[in-house]
């Protein structure tokens, strides 16, 4: 491992001890993965590094950014930093990379908050980029500074240390977090220092249970957020900012972006300003006269005064010690607790993901068998077939579950808003659901009348994930016979040009006890096993649906009851679309029964693996397009060499393959005939969105994952090949 001199990443100590971001993280990583380091080359720099790396000196190097040049030369692990930093290592080091990459996942599943701890501990402080703020943030922002507005914040007990007046200026252990919250934001605000239940204020001091509830404020997440590890302080227990529901629901979010981003050592280094182990100042009047009065007779009492207060320190140091000691036990005692919580749930979790991956292998093992001894039974082949399909595609979701997890905690989820028609797109979200409602005779009921601004601007992708989660449940725990109804009801909203649209998923199934309510979004939270409920998933949805609300700025809020069912209700504000968010596509959509430019076409099928090939090209074969084959990327390249330009009409290029792998040959292949350009579309088991981007960098025109949908395929090739037709 190249372990070059680089301040908070790799360092070396006077007296030889090792330490850094970098080098803990190697440690951490021994624990998951067989992996043992040798660090070399520590008075060199990253240059030589990479060179040596090149060389075959050593095997990896870390911290590299992306770039072409790289990208060329090495291959890149999962990213390892808060950025998009990465180990690389040559790119014949497949196995090397694998047990990397495995290290980093074990990682993320265990302890998803690994970056943020590691970061904050060789770098200081997070701090709160401007750039998480979304579209309706930014704009909120502008307008609240362009019109000199001023939030005006209180607390509901104004006391040292929380907050109170010295010489007229508000001061506190509150004040200084939240200037701390608002620092990078432009915000302006003043104290009130009376609270005053009819005046709508930002409370400081907000808790769960104030009066009004959840009807009359918005919270954000205690100041202490997903810290449980490094443990939380009573003074500031439970604590967070109250936003009444009256203010636009942007300056919620944005204050729930600075309480997430403050790290526990800003916190703490408040705390101890005010309420630390030294006697608070009270300034004002009586404190001054209680001065002069202790003056007076202060000389009478010096000798006595100076043997009580030697006596008081004395004691003071003893309780200090003895409330350190209290401290650290307790804090010892939480992380054991932790820990042994997140190795439950790890257990838990693989006891789950074990019963319910084989359940539908050995559907499938089992039907597979069952078809080949009643080959020649027609009718019994078609109903194994059609169960293999149903388990496999249970397997698939199982995994997929897993994988949007992953992408959550890692950050590789990108928010994209684009307009969109709101009912038509929930309509079509409604019919890929109908099949499954009927095979449980469920009356599904959706409503969406009362959308009056159908063409909106929003994060699609994430709505349709948020909802088609809430739906899937509605579906699962509704027992035969019984009713899901999906409605929409758009909301007058405070901010010009938005729309508040609250969507409400309802269903008369088994419902969920109280105790369990709470913890519904913990990830792996099942109220009983598949077993026992007779339903499978691997208790992920229900987190993942609260990660992409957060993520929204959305609310989610879930009422139920044992045996009468469970109503799901999302708020969230979306921009209503003009003319200026049409995107105006110029790409002409071929539909499938049209696609007779297929036909007679050539394609080049490259794919390492036996039993793919077969599958594509059996589909290939029944669009009566001509097939010819490669089985790795260098075969690929000598193929459309032997050919003049133009032969292939299509190329279907798997990544993962021996001797070259997709990237390298789509880049040779371009550079071989820069002057035409033959679709190239990816067919991979790949299927984070970095993936997408690192085949279209490649110079692919698409990239389509694992087990694909054979019409979105022949699709993707129509409109590629017609496009192709269309430019010649």
């Amino acid at each position: 491992m190249g372990f070059f001199a680089n301040a908070g990443y790799h360092e070396i100590s006077e007296n030889g001890e090792k330490g850094g971001y970098g080098y803990d993280l190697l440690r951490q990583m021994s624990r998951y993965a067989n992996l043992n380091f040798e660090l070399v080359g520590y008075e060199k720099k990253w240059d030589d590094m990479v060179k040596m790396l090149d060389r075959g000196e050593i095997d990896l190097v870390s911290p590299a950014d992306r770039t072409q040049n790289l990208e060329n030369l090495f291959a890149y692990s999962l990213p390892i930093g808060r950025n998009s930093s990465c180990f690389i290592v040559r790119k014949s080091d497949s196995v090397l990379l694998a047990e990397i990459n495995y290290a980093i996942l074990q990682m993320d599943l265990t302890e998803p908050n690994w970056r943020n701890r590691l970061y904050s501990k060789y770098y200081g402080d997070s701090i709160l980029d401007l750039s998480v703020f979304s579209e309706r943030e930014r704009l909120f922002l502008q307008d609240f500074l362009s019109k000199d507005k001023v939030v005006r914040v209180t607390v509901r007990n104004a006391v040292f240390p929380y907050a109170y007046m010295d010489k007229n200026v508000p001061r506190g252990i509150l004040l200084d977090i939240f200037a701390e919250i608002v620092r990078h934001t432009g915000l302006k605000y003043e104290f009130v220092m009376t609270y005053d239940e009819t005046k709508p204020l930002v409370v400081l001091d907000g808790r769960y249970g104030m009066a009004g509830g959840d009807d009359s404020w918005v919270f954000t997440p205690p100041y202490f957020y997903n810290q449980l590890v490094e443990g939380s302080d009573s003074l500031l227990l439970g604590m967070r900012i109250a936003v009444p529901r009256t203010f636009p629901r942007e300056l919620a979010s944005i204050l729930t972006k600075g309480v997430m981003a403050l790290s526990p050592r800003t916190v703490r280094a408040k705390i101890t300003k005010y309420a630390g182990f030294r006697t608070p100042s009270y300034s004002g009047e009586l404190v001054r006269e209680q001065s002069r009065l202790a003056s007076v007779f202060g000389v009478i009492f010096c000798s006595i005064g100076f043997v009580l207060i030697a006596s008081l320190v004395w004691l003071a140091f003893r309780r200090k010690l003895k409330n350190r000691q209290d401290e650290l036990d307790y804090k010892l005692r939480e992380a054991n607790a932790f820990a042994a919580e997140a190795k439950e749930a790890k257990s838990k979790f693989l006891l789950n993901m074990s019963h319910d991956i084989r359940t539908p292998m050995n559907a499938i093992m089992g039907y597979t068998e069952r078809a080949e001894r009643h080959i020649e039974s027609r009718e019994g082949v078609l109903d194994a077939l059609k169960k293999i399909r149903m388990s496999g595609g249970y397997l698939l979701q199982l995994i997929e579950e897993v994988l949007d997890m992953a992408k959550i905690e890692s950050g590789q989820i990108v928010q994209k808003e684009r307009m969109v028609n709101l009912p038509s797109c929930m309509t079509e979200l409604c019919g890929s659901y109908k099949t499954l409602m009927k095979q449980k005779n469920i009356s599904f009921i959706y409503d969406f009348s009362n959308v009056k601004n159908k063409f909106v601007v929003a994060n699609v992708n994430s709505l349709r994930q948020i909802l088609g989660n809430i739906l899937s449940n509605a579906q699962k725990f509704t027992t035969y016979g019984g009713r899901v109804v999906f409605t929409i009801e758009e909301l007058p909203c405070q901010v010009d040009g938005f729309a508040v649209f609250r969507f409400d998923i309802s269903d008369n199934g088994l419902g969920m006890s109280k105790e369990f309510l709470e913890r519904v979004y913990d990830e792996f939270a099942r109220e009983q096993s598949s077993t026992q409920s007779g339903v499978q998933g691997t208790g992920l949805g229900m987190s993942i649906v609260k990660r992409l609300v957060d993520m929204m700025g959305a609310e989610i809020d879930i009422q139920s009851e044992v045996g009468l069912g469970t109503t799901v209700c999302l708020r969230t504000q979306f921009k209503i679309a003009t003319e200026s968010d049409v995107v105006i596509d110029g790409g002409e959509e071929i539909s499938l029964e049209n696609s007779e430019i297929l036909k007679g076409k050539r394609v080049l099928l490259v794919e390492d693996n036996e039993f793919n090939r077969e599958v594509a090209q059996d589909f290939l074969n029944d669009a009566e397009m001509i097939v010819e084959i490669a089985e790795n990327g260098l075969e690929a390249v000598s193929k459309v060499r032997e050919h003049l330009p133009g032969y292939y009409d299509c190329i279907l290029m798997d990544i993962q393959m021996p001797v070259m792998d997709g990237y390298e040959a789509t880049r040779a292949i371009r550079k071989m005939h820069p002057q035409v350009r033959i679709p190239i579309i990816a067919l991979s088991a790949n299927a984070f969105e970095e993936d997408r981007q690192k085949s279209l960098a490649a110079g692919m025109d698409d990239h389509l994952t694992k087990p694909f949908v054979v019409a979105k395929v022949l699709r993707t090739m129509s409109s590629l090949i017609q496009r192709n037709v269309n430019v010649n």
